[in-house]
């Protein structure tokens, strides 16, 4: 790693040359858009139909030479589903495969963790697994089209975590697990803004931005809220509000069109809908979830996904686990995916998932 702070917007010119390979705001393919899963705990990636509502196919990370301590975490897609990239904790990469899940290249990374894509440029930011014992204090911006590591933008935070970039591909933010920091890296200029938000800790695990590119959010696994960000100011930017949602929001994501978002609250087995600009619960959305870690919204709005973690909350039999047909050679650390209909509420479909499930990614999806 160089320790260097580098201007990305350099990096940028030099990765872009040719494009990605999917152009940048591309729509998401109609129908028999895919969704990713990975199984951290068991070294494979569930691919599901979001259309079907079924599991396509389980890849095994084994079969592709990888070991039984991968440990993927975390998914992107281009946004016409072309390519999808995954990164892999224990193996210290991060992949790119083909729509036909064929692997075509792979980057070495110490520790990587959440993934980003720009919308504008050819880079795909990432991240620093939280499971690390101390990750380096940068992040990886790799070039999509030649997937080479371009180089480590240094951004002096501790575990960083929460990643993303915005809309028009000027900032890229990110925040620390271990101190209530955000690191904004500007991308034309490689300058880094930092953010200390006062108050107890916070802990957040991930960003959201609106449709508009107006608003940021983020979960605060240590203070049991939702923290909202003005994008329209340039950082530092401090909380413009902050809302109760539950024991440890995780995962925020907005509904297409930005009226509302939805976030797992991990420690309530729940999803919670919240109207930003009131700061307000609507509602909290509960059943068939069990530490419920990773969220994807279906790109028309009508369902959400919910990768449940599991991790002994509950065993087969238990609160309708076994009625929803998971039981039959399921690990009582096994996880699933609980299928959302957002207009009632209501559970609609279980699928089950492997060890330990974390994040996931689909074409248009965040």
């Amino acid at each position: 790693m160089r320790n260097t702070l580098v201007g990305v917007a350099a990096l940028v010119l030099a990765a872009c040359a040719g494009g990605s390979g999917a152009p940048a705001g591309a729509p998401a393919p109609a129908g028999g858009a895919k969704l990713y899963v990975v199984n951290q705990g068991g070294a494979t990636i569930s691919v599901i139909d979001q259309q079907r509502l079924v599991v396509d196919t389980v890849l095994d990370l084994r079969t592709m030479g990888f070991t039984a301590n991968a440990k993927p975490h975390h998914v992107a897609v281009e946004p016409d589903g072309s390519f999808w990239y995954v990164s892999l904790i224990g193996d210290g990469r991060v992949l790119k495969l083909d729509r036909s899940n064929r692997l075509v290249g792979q980057v070495n990374m110490e520790t990587p963790g959440l993934l980003a894509l720009d919308p504008v440029h050819d880079s795909l930011y990432v991240g620093r697994s939280m499971t690390a014992v101390n990750p380096p204090r940068s992040l990886g911006v790799i070039s999509r089209r030649n997937f080479l590591l371009v180089d480590e933008q240094e951004i002096v935070l501790p575990r960083p975590h929460a990643l993303v970039v915005t809309p028009d591909g000027k900032w890229v933010h990110t925040a620390s697990l271990a101190e209530n920091r955000i690191a904004s890296v500007e991308v034309a200029t490689g300058r880094v803004t930092l953010t200390t938000i006062a108050g107890g800790p916070r802990s957040m695990v991930q960003f959201a931005i609106s449709p508009d590119g107006g608003t940021m959010v983020a979960g605060g696994e240590l203070s049991n809220t939702v923290l909202v960000f003005d994008l329209t100011r340039p950082p530092p930017m401090q909380p413009v509000r902050e809302i109760q949602a539950g024991g440890k929001p995780w995962d925020p994501m907005y509904r297409p069109g930005g009226r509302t978002l939805f976030t797992t609250v991990l420690a309530d087995n729940a999803l919670a809908e919240i109207d930003v600009a009131s700061g307000t619960v609507l509602r909290t959305i509960t059943g068939m979830m069990a530490q419920p870690y990773g969220l994807i919204i279906r790109a028309d709005g009508r369902y959400a996904f919910v990768i449940n973690q599991n991790s002994g909350a509950l065993k087969p039999g238990e609160s309708g686990h076994a009625m929803h047909g998971m039981a039959g050679g399921a690990s009582t650390t096994d996880g699933w995916l609980t299928v959302i209909d957002l207009t009632n509420g209501e559970v609609v479909k279980t699928l089950m998932l492997g060890a330990g499930p974390t994040g996931a990614g689909a074409a248009g999806a965040r």
